[in-house]
């Protein structure tokens, strides 16, 4: 099996060598994009999967240059407050863009920020030329649907669907499947349903498909800028208060989470809202109120109280299922936002009452975790902007034990090739919000403190340098430890244009923390080479290494990456050989995928993964078929994971099909 891969693998080489195949300049797409912000820390974050299947729907319906607000820019994590501002500015003064070409003659966009506005943005409507009214009539008129489904079907059997349900054993089949439907207009009016069962949840007996979702939004409708009611996501300020979405990460050209009030659309059963929410704007004023009730899950205490909040979504067996939606949440909020040429201002603030009172336990950790029925934060988040110089920030404050935090960002630009930014931040062991999402170096908005530096540079044509230096620490003991601690990290990275096809990236990171009472020292080394061959065919090479020095070796992976892209048909291949000497020491790998399908499964032990992606379209590019295969094959064990996730085979495969249906 691994041979006839090899060969395979080996045969899309060669062809993508040809250098007749293929000879036009490749067009950017949005496969192009999700691999190009795609970065391992992003792994293990929930709301990552989420966030690209947002951006996936502004891609499909791009936004006009020449009428988009800043608002709707916002949307856009990749832009920062000075190229909005910019962008607008130019609009303005030359009445309009005629084509994005003209983005060229604005500094702060750079050419990679070009390519990423090329699939998010058009150039057809100026000031001056005629627009269509909107009305409801139109916006159903011009509304573009989409059905869809997908079907995950393992090759592999897992212990738990061994034992019987009274023993600890998975309920449902090992099947995952999605539904979902979508209706979008003008990026004026939204319409979601979604359905989603898990592998080992089962259908009957419980309700179905284990997770609903729904959402109804109307923006951009004169003084009402978001309306929506259902499931929705929030981001206000710098996310200490509220913010839904991702964080944006110490390495990330990603710079903002998104702002405002927006639709769930992805397959997120956790970090979302549900109930109604409306923004409404008065010139420079926007006013937003929120009102949400869910079921949470959650383990109990004998006494009736809250022990933990589940987030991992998953009902397979008895037990999973008896912790579904034990847990009532209201939540009521607003926000109250400012915004002039250079200066922003804003206020947030929400209420939130839980049916019964968490417990957290008595364990040092859980110690600082909240506690009671009632909780109350607001915040005041605060920026300026002007030139080549922006300052923003956010301080807010929890009522339950009186903590406080306060992130401060300053970026200034020295010249068109130099920019140095700065963070500061200090999150109190007091301080506790359950929506909050902000630049940290632990997964919580709380007990840390922590200032980062960063420069972004182009020394020369063609060289990109981004180098970053973070330090933390955490003064209330973390899980695993027994006192305070702190650690420090440094990273840099260097990109080289060698010819207009072929690329050279490499990265450096080292990061000392500590873990079960002992410091770490972690060096992770990444090194990428990719080659674009024509408009078809694109090869990338990678190679990874992670060294720990409390482990009894270097982890390090080697990658191959072939895709083909032609009319209707787009195919690519990934085969990665790893091999680490264990968990610690473990590497990440971004798949070729299907679409609104984000990951990044974790190699360690030895071993050989290998994935292949196909996508065809059909029917004037109406009807599109997805076909993916996984395989991984461990060559130092006989049995992976553990407990009833148990697989009793070296070996592990699994196929996902997916049918989209665009009217």
């Amino acid at each position: 099996m691994i041979k006839k891969c090899v060969k395979i693998l080996m045969l899309c080489i060669s062809v993508a060598c040809c250098q007749f195949l293929c000879a036009q300049a490749p067009a950017y797409t949005w496969q192009d994009f999700v691999e190009d912000v795609s970065d391992d820390e992003y792994a293990e974050q929930e709301g990552w999967a989420d966030m690209m299947e947002e951006l996936a729907v502004l891609a499909s319906h791009p936004m006009d240059i020449n009428t988009a607000t800043r608002e709707q820019m916002q949307k856009l994590p990749f832009l920062t407050d000075e190229q909005i501002e910019d962008i607008q500015e130019y609009v303005f003064v030359h009445n309009g863009m005629r084509s994005l070409s003209e983005l060229l003659a604005i500094s702060s966009i750079d050419s990679r920020t070009r390519q990423f506005l090329s699939i998010f943005l058009t150039a057809k409507i100026w000031p001056g030329q005629k627009k269509d009214s909107i009305s409801l009539k139109t916006l159903l008129r011009d509304a573009k649907h989409e059905v869809g489904t997908r079907m995950d079907i393992p090759l592999y059997y897992r212990l738990g669907y061994s034992y019987a349900p009274q023993d600890g054993g998975y309920r449902g089949s090992a099947l995952y499947n999605n539904v979902r439907y979508q209706l979008e207009s003008r990026n004026r009016l939204s319409l979601g349903l979604a359905a989603e069962k898990d592998q080992g949840e089962p259908f009957r007996g419980n309700g179905g498909w284990d997770h609903y979702g729904a959402h109804l939004m109307v923006r951009n409708m004169g003084h009402l800028r978001t309306a929506v009611v259902g499931d929705y996501k929030m981001g206000f300020g710098e996310g200490l208060v509220v913010n839904s979405g991702f964080t944006t990460g110490k390495n990330s050209v990603m710079k903002r989470p998104s702002q405002g009030i927006r639709a769930k659309r992805g397959m997120d059963e956790v970090n979302y809202f549900r109930g109604a929410a409306v923004t409404v704007g008065m010139g420079k004023v926007n006013l937003s109120t929120w009102l949400s009730h869910r079921r949470l899950d959650a383990s109990m205490n004998d006494d009736g109280t809250v022990r933990t909040l589940q987030t991992s979504g998953l009902h397979r067996t008895t037990q999973e299922l008896d912790q579904k939606r034990q847990a009532g949440s209201t939540t009521a909020g607003a926000n109250l936002s400012w915004k002039n040429k250079h200066f922003h201002a804003g206020t947030t603030g929400y209420y939130q009452h839980f049916q019964h009172a968490l417990n957290p336990g008595t364990a040092i950790y859980r110690r600082i975790q909240p506690r009671g029925r009632h909780f109350g934060v607001v915040g005041l988040d605060y920026g300026y902007t002007h030139l080549w110089f922006s300052l923003t920030g956010e301080t807010a404050y929890s009522t339950e034990r009186g903590g406080w935090a306060t992130l401060e960002r300053m970026s200034w630009k020295v010249n068109s090739r130099y920019t140095l930014s700065g963070s500061y931040r200090f999150y109190s062991y007091k301080y506790y919000s359950f929506y909050a999402a902000a630049l940290s170096e632990n997964s919580n908005v709380q007990n840390e403190s922590g200032a980062t530096l960063r420069l972004d540079a182009t020394p020369v044509d063609r060289l990109t340098l981004t180098a970053y230096a973070d330090f933390f620490y955490n003064p209330w003991p973390r899980y695993t430890l027994t006192h305070s601690s702190r650690g420090q990290e440094v990273m840099l990275t260097a990109e080289y244009h060698l010819t207009r096809t072929d690329r050279l990236a490499v990265r450096y990171q080292m990061k000392r923390k500590e873990r079960s009472d002992q410091m770490q020292l972690h060096n992770r080394l990444r090194l990428v080479y990719t080659r674009q061959q024509g408009s078809c065919w694109q090869l990338q090479s990678t190679l990874q290494m992670h060294a720990l020095d409390r482990s009894s070796g270097a982890g390090w992976s080697v990658a191959q990456r072939a895709r083909f892209r032609k009319s209707n048909v787009q195919a690519s291949a990934l085969m990665t050989y790893f091999h680490t000497p264990d968990y610690d020491t473990r590497l990440f790998q971004y798949e070729p995928l299907l679409t609104n399908m984000f990951r990044y499964p974790s190699l360690y032990g030895h071993g050989l993964r290998l994935t292949a992606a196909a996508h065809y379209a059909l029917w004037h590019s109406r009807l599109f078929v997805e076909v993916l295969y996984g395989m991984t094959r461990y060559f130092d064990r006989q049995t992976q994971s553990s407990g009833m996730q148990e697989i009793r085979s070296p070996w592990k495969q699994d196929i996902s099909v997916q049918l989209r249906l665009r009217i």
